[in-house]
């Protein structure tokens, strides 16, 4: 029987990573590489040392770059290698949850919760984009089983050696860390089956090996930027939290209370599960704790200053699988065959935020950009069109970053920065995205084209397409003679003739040509 039941769950467990890498991998290259992404591979493609100065200028700790430089050394920097990294780090994570739920949980539990975290929308989506979010989860994620066997046998310090060594790279990878920080500290106040020497020691090798980083963390914390993009919080982002980390669809009005519904659901599946009073209530105690202390400090901290994005804190909606499958199982003691139609019930959602996923009209943060703003038709085009005289005039560093990842031109672009009405211009500095552009793309910004001097006649000129209004601020002798639209981007040329030449004028039906949908 128990060779049976082994061989069973072998093939379980090769099932369900089937399952997580082909909805994982599906249409993973589908997405265009937008800002946050190309800022990774350019960064990525440096030295480490490189990227630790240039990482100490933006928002996040150095980590996830580094191993990604060596990712792309071995694998090269494509959208399909670059972006596996975090595929597999999820997949990581989902074999992380597994064995914790075969520890605290029942047999049932763990392959439910097998099953709705191979397909959780949210953990699909961030698998699929060149960011740190999953490896800060898988990170996390084995930092807590670690700590699970620390303390059911105290005695086996390679538990505890390995502990630190995952949370430190964790506070590497996102400071959001910290959050499980909290979860743990509550877990090891709960047990009480390590000493406090043990638990003050290893947060103290924890702290200890963070600390190089430290004054490049105090520099970003008064430096203050590269935040203000998140929306303040809202009763209706409060109320809709479970919406966020589940469904992720926009298939619902955004005002629709119907949106309130799965976190009335997680919650009430929190309440089965806290019922229940058995010998493993304190591994429920932090399955529980691992979602809902992260998104409720994150929630308060909100109240003062603007933090709470979903994707900030995907790392802790890994778990919520893990916790409707432990009221399942409680709930299945008495009505065994509801609960088949329940989890078929469920997957059927899952599978509804797979199709906004991989369709793009998920409601995650640079969704739309990813579909629409198709640099890599503007940089084709430009690079079969243009002249090595030619000059690339792209407006402003969100266009720029992608298209420098796409651009096979030889070109290099010079950058439009925004001057507003008031005066005020948007870069160039010395932080975010403007610490990894060179110092001689920073010194071909510009903000007056009447200043811009060119000894080209053709001037390729970038720009969101609802930027229209920057045509007044073209000198008049600047006559469009070509456009490239790609969704939200467009790339005009201008001749100072205005007179286009056969083989541009050629090209017309090319360059006007819209990404499929």
């Amino acid at each position: 029987m128990n060779v049976s039941r082994r061989f069973v769950d072998w093939a379980g467990l090769i099932a369900v990573v089937a399952i997580a890498l082909v909805v994982r991998f599906h249409s993973i290259t589908v997405p265009v590489v937008w800002y946050d992404e190309a800022y990774s591979l350019l960064l990525a493609d440096g030295s480490p040392s490189y990227i630790w100065s240039t990482t100490a200028r933006d928002v996040h700790p150095p980590l996830y770059y580094v191993l990604l430089h060596y990712w792309m050394l071995l694998f090269g920097n494509g959208v399909l290698s670059a972006r596996s990294l975090s595929t597999l780090a999820d997949v990581g994570t989902l074999l992380l949850c597994i064995k914790l739920m075969s520890v605290v949980a029942t047999r049932r539990a763990t392959w439910i919760a097998a099953v709705l975290l191979a397909l959780l929308p949210i953990s699909v989506r961030y698998s699929q984009e060149i960011r740190m979010y999953t490896l800060l989860g898988f990170w996390l994620m084995g930092a807590t089983v670690a700590l699970v066997y620390w303390v059911n046998s105290p005695q086996r310090k390679h538990f505890a050696i390995l502990y630190v060594l995952l949370m430190t790279a964790a506070f590497y990878t996102h400071y959001f860390a910290a959050l499980c920080v909290l979860v743990h500290w509550l877990f090891w106040w709960q047990v009480r089956g390590l000493s406090i020497r043990a638990w003050v020691l290893a947060n103290s090798a924890i702290v200890a090996l963070y600390l190089p980083w430290v004054p490049n963390l105090s520099h970003q914390l008064l430096q203050g930027e590269g935040l203000e993009w998140i929306p303040r919080l809202t009763w209706q982002s409060v109320l809709t939290v479970g919406w966020q980390f589940t469904a992720i669809s926009d298939s619902v009005p955004a005002l629709s209370w119907w949106r309130v519904v799965a976190t009335l659901l997680i919650l009430a599946c929190v309440v089965l599960v806290m019922m229940e009073d058995q010998p493993k209530r304190r591994y429920r105690v932090l399955l529980v704790s691992y979602f809902w202390v992260p998104v409720l400090c994150v929630l308060l901290l909100s109240l003062f200053k603007p933090l709470f994005f979903a994707r900030y804190l995907a790392f802790a909606a890994v778990a919520l699988p893990l916790i409707v499958a432990l009221a399942l199982d409680s709930w299945s003691r008495r009505f065994r065959t509801s609960v088949f139609a329940v989890v078929a019930l469920l997957v059927f959602g899952e599978f509804q935020g797979l199709q906004a996923v991989y369709a793009q009209t998920d409601e995650m943060g640079g969704t739309d950009v990813r579909q629409q703003g198709r640099l890599d038709i503007l940089a084709t085009g430009i690079a079969q069109q243009s002249r090595s005289d030619d000059v690339i005039v792209i407006d402003g560093l969100f266009w720029y970053l992608p298209f420098m990842y796409y651009n096979t031109s030889g070109i290099q672009p010079r950058i439009y920065v925004y001057k507003s009405s008031t005066g005020e211009t948007w870069g160039p500095s010395r932080f975010g995205g403007w610490a990894l552009v060179s110092q001689r793309a920073v010194d071909r910004s510009f903000n007056d084209f009447s200043a811009l001097d060119l000894t080209a006649k053709r001037v390729w000129w970038i720009t969101g397409i609802t930027k229209a209004e920057h045509s007044r601020l073209f000198p008049k002798d600047w006559k469009q003679t070509l456009s490239l639209r790609g969704g939200y981007v467009e790339a005009r040329l201008f001749t100072l003739d205005g007179t286009p030449t056969s083989r541009e004028a050629d090209a017309r039906p090319f360059l006007t040509q819209q990404p499929p949908h």
